[in-house]
């Protein structure tokens, strides 16, 4: 296929300033705010808000890709539905024909940070609009390879995020270990 601008295979749109919808009497939504999206494509911790109903196109899709717009410009690609999307946070809906878990892969890429460095503002934690999103070149390949570098990005995440379960796990084994030697001490 070759190199593309992300605006001529998606729509690219804004969350939800949700301040403006907040109201006690309504029902609760869980939001995907900035701690939500996470290094390595995880999507976790949302937060519950009582909102106004949101118009439709703030709600996730399956296939969405949701960009943090504050550095380090963290993605991730969901397959949840119903899930309200706050500001600062671009939604990408791709065209048929481009797979969103690679194009998610593909914006995390370095090629695509230094686009965002060079078009981002000069301030202490750079950030992006979402008219820079819309401009980033991405080199997009065949379908089928999409699929299969997609696919394949996918299991090496979910080892990454298995490894670092691990590594979380034995940190609270040594700290463990320690107060307990602290304990015996305190006698």
């Amino acid at each position: 296929m070759g190199k593309v601008k992300l605006n001529d295979i998606a729509e690219v749109i804004s969350g939800l300033s949700y301040r403006r919808y907040v109201d006690d009497r309504e029902k609760a939504f869980d939001v995907i705010v900035q701690r939500s999206i996470k290094k390595d494509g995880i999507l976790d911790d949302f937060e519950k808000m009582k909102l106004k109903e949101p118009k439709s196109h703030y709600f996730t899709k399956k296939g969405d890709i949701l960009m943090k717009m504050p550095y380090p410009y963290d993605v991730v690609c969901t397959d949840r539905e119903g899930l309200v999307v706050s500001d600062r946070i671009a939604i990408i809906r791709l065209n048929e024909g481009y797979d969103p878990s690679f194009v998610a892969h593909l914006l995390t890429n370095a090629h695509v940070k230094k686009q965002l460095h060079e078009l981002g503002s000069t301030e202490k934690i750079p950030h992006t609009s979402i008219k820079e999103i819309k401009e980033l070149e991405l080199a997009i390949p065949d379908y089928d390879i999409q699929v299969k570098c997609g696919d394949l990005l996918n299991t090496i995440n979910e080892k990454i995020a298995e490894d670092l379960r691990v590594v979380e796990y034995d940190r609270n084994l040594k700290e463990g270990i320690v107060n307990k030697v602290w304990e015996g001490l305190d006698g």
